[in-house]
């Protein structure tokens, strides 16, 4: 990451955005070796890159690897090596964009690694912090890093399991850290928690209980630790957010996405990937196919639960979902649907109808629950075309298609539906 101009007090000035995004990066590498310090954990470095090993019931974390295509492999295969022989409850790795290399998506797919969300990088220039702004009448803000609130109901990351700057870490750096509770009638009602480091102020845990949110609580929080950031000398917030909207009426600024992807410590303890299975997945998701191969390998699941197929579906290499159908590897209907093969979804399921009724994945959700979930209504036509059993339901909420399509607020689709059972 690039050299960050910084005042005495080494908060960041004058910054340009691409400063900006390294001190997000660097403000949250070092709450991930926190985190890791406080249940007395280890952070390593292999060739410039930081990662944590907090335990077998944390997360451990790979921070905002800088790698070159020379030594992503090799530094991956150490670090995985040392997750294998000293397993975790799960790992992260987490990554500006783009990623470097450009594949190391495709190199932790390879490697156990499941796609995670794209973490949303926003910034405050602390000179504009806003300090005019509709709260409830009785709404009290404290500076407070010492009372409990594990047992605040549905209060957002305030489990002591949660990660972030929870208890343990405001308890052990109290000089860098900071938390603040919102009380209304007597009741802790939101918080939200503040890093200094990397020349920035990083805003976390930032949450409201459900019954008390749009009435500004949420930005009255977050403002808060703005304040205490910018009385410290701090001239820029900047946080993660779960969603643009709130953050955006507190003054924030969207800088751009990152990247995440997660290994779960079980999968990499029953099915650790082998050599093989790693070369063979980089190569099918990178296009870069090779001419002979161990076909044994190209129908066993990797680390990650993936097939091959579904590794070149996620990664866009239609090249790659050809050649494994030329080599006997099925593709199914979705599979063909997210290659932009309308004609040939539509041929595998006129061929054979009974397809429609296949659960995919582990929440064994059918292909008319993800037309719902994706509000595609293109593939709900289709998935109807083939006369669904619309009772099926998924693994993980026991709900029918319809049922997402309720919850889910798809109203064109519940109506197509509707249409259907009538």
């Amino acid at each position: 990451m690039s050299t960050i101009p910084s005042s005495e007090n080494n908060s960041l000035q004058h910054a340009t955005h691409g400063q900006l995004l390294n001190a997000t990066a660097l403000n949250h590498r070092e709450l991930f070796c926190m985190n890791a310090k406080v249940v007395a954990g280890e952070v390593y470095t292999v060739n410039g890159v930081s990662w944590t090993h907090a335990g077998s019931r944390s997360e451990s974390m790979i921070a905002f690897p800088e790698l070159t295509a020379e030594n992503a492999g090799t530094t991956l295969d150490k670090i995985i090596g040392y997750y294998l022989n000293h397993p975790p409850k799960g790992v992260g790795c987490w990554s500006l964009d783009p990623a470097q290399p450009a594949d190391l998506g495709v190199k932790l797919l390879a490697r156990g690694f499941q796609p995670g969300w794209r973490p949303q990088w926003m910034s405050l220039d602390l000179a504009n912090i806003a300090t005019d702004y509709p709260v409830p009448r009785y709404l009290e803000i404290k500076a407070d890093s010492h009372t409990p609130i594990y047992q605040v109901k549905e209060l957002p990351y305030a489990s002591l399991k949660d990660s972030g700057v929870n208890y343990a870490v405001l308890q052990a750096f109290p000089d860098r850290t900071q938390r603040f509770i919102a009380v209304l009638n007597g009741r802790i009602v939101a918080q939200s928690a503040v890093l200094l480091a990397a020349g920035v102020a990083g805003i976390y845990n930032v949450g409201v209980v459900p019954d008390e949110r749009d009435q500004g609580i949420g930005k009255a929080i977050v403002l808060a630790a703005c304040a205490f950031a910018k009385e410290k000398g701090y001239h820029y917030a900047v946080l993660n957010a779960t969603g643009r909207r709130m953050y955006q009426k507190a003054g924030f600024e969207w800088m751009g996405d990152g990247w995440t992807w997660w290994l779960k410590g079980s999968n990499l303890v029953n099915n650790p990937p082998s050599a093989a299975q790693v070369a063979i997945a980089e190569a099918i998701g990178t296009g870069n196919l090779i001419a002979h191969t161990d076909t044994a390998l190209l129908n066993q699941p990797l680390t990650n639960g993936m097939t091959l197929m579904q590794l070149a579906v996620h990664c866009h290499q239609p090249a790659s979902a050809e050649w494994l159908m030329k080599h006997g590897v099925a593709c199914t209907v979705l599979d063909a649907w997210d290659l932009g093969w309308k004609e040939r979804a539509t041929a595998l399921l006129k061929n054979d109808p009974a397809l429609v009724n296949f659960q995919y994945g582990e929440r064994h959700a059918t292909l008319l629950h993800l037309a719902a979930e994706r509000n595609d209504m293109a593939l709900a036509a289709l998935a109807l075309s083939a006369n669904p059993d619309l009772q099926l339901r998924d693994y993980i909420y026991n709900s029918t298609a319809l049922d997402w399509a309720k919850h889910l607020n798809r109203i064109t689709i519940q109506q197509l539906i509707t249409s259907y059972l009538t």
